[in-house]
């Protein structure tokens, strides 16, 4: 495990080839903390087979801080193709299995959902955006189900919305209700240039965080030298963030051995 003087968590998200809901153990025995697996894979699963996974990993004490890859690309929320009907069900359903695994943060970037398409006012999507949130927090509220959604910032070349932190700050803030959060992830701030400290702005929203090598967007190495990081460290822990520090990236030849590099680098790196 990583060092327990830490204020963080450290972890692996859904990304490539991780798959954690079905690599919990070995992501765990390879010295980080915790999961976070993608919800719309979990939300596809047979309930049986769901159920059975989440009985698996708690026996085996793998703790399950936040999920991931929120919506799945056909469930659009901007658009004309939003059908709030179709919108709800998912939601009762995908944050109802985040909350069995113990999730405490879904991130929500799923930018195949949330892209607007040509043609369609940035204005109206904003809207859409909005309205879907809200309801997203009414059924967590209305469930008890503990948990947050955290709005993600992701860059230019995924998505054309919501790209940069403040502006996910901004939205976050207009829709201004306690389940839904931020998400802060280092490599979009790298991929659009932005710096980190407006993360000061936003200390009572960030409730998940993200982290990628922008090199290649791989796990972090103990001897990589990734311009930008340490102060990103540093604006986390001067905002008193508690929580999971994920890496969302692409596994390389060894999951394992990529897991225990990022275990190193987050030894070295976050004291």
């Amino acid at each position: 495990m990583t060092d327990s003087s830490s204020p963080w968590q450290f972890g692996v998200s859904d990304f490539s080839a991780s798959e954690p809901l079905q690599n919990g153990e070995l992501i765990t025995a390879s010295g980080l903390d915790f999961i976070e697996p993608g919800l719309a894979k979990a939300a596809a699963m047979p309930e049986e087979d769901f159920l059975t996974a989440a009985a698996r990993l708690r026996t085996a004490g793998v703790p399950v801080l936040s999920a991931n890859w929120f919506l799945p690309p056909t469930l659009k929320v901007v658009g004309p193709g939003v059908d709030d009907t179709k919108s709800l069900a998912f939601l009762k359903l995908a944050l109802g299995r985040a909350a069995h695994l113990g999730a405490k943060a879904v991130v929500f970037g799923s930018p195949g959902s949330r892209s607007i398409p040509t043609g369609w006012a940035e204005l109206e999507a904003r809207e859409q955006m909005i309205r879907f949130c809200r309801m997203a927090a009414e059924v967590i509220q209305e469930n008890d189900f503990g948990l947050r959604i955290a709005v993600e910032h992701v860059n230019h070349t995924e998505t054309n919305f919501l790209n940069t932190f403040g502006e996910a700050l901004a939205i976050t803030r207009e829709i201004d209700r306690p389940e839904i959060g931020l998400a802060a992830d280092f490599y979009h701030f790298a991929m659009e240039g932005e710096g980190s400290d407006v993360m000061r702005e936003a200390a009572d929203l960030i409730c998940a965080v993200q982290i990628a090598d922008p090199d290649g967007r791989c796990f972090p190495k103990p001897d990589a030298d990734i311009p930008g990081i340490d102060v990103f460290f540093q604006h986390l822990a001067g905002i008193g963030y508690r929580g999971g520090v994920s890496v969302e990236a692409t596994v390389g030849e060894d999951l394992a051995a990529d897991c225990a590099a990022a275990a190193r680098f987050f030894e070295t790196h976050c004291h």
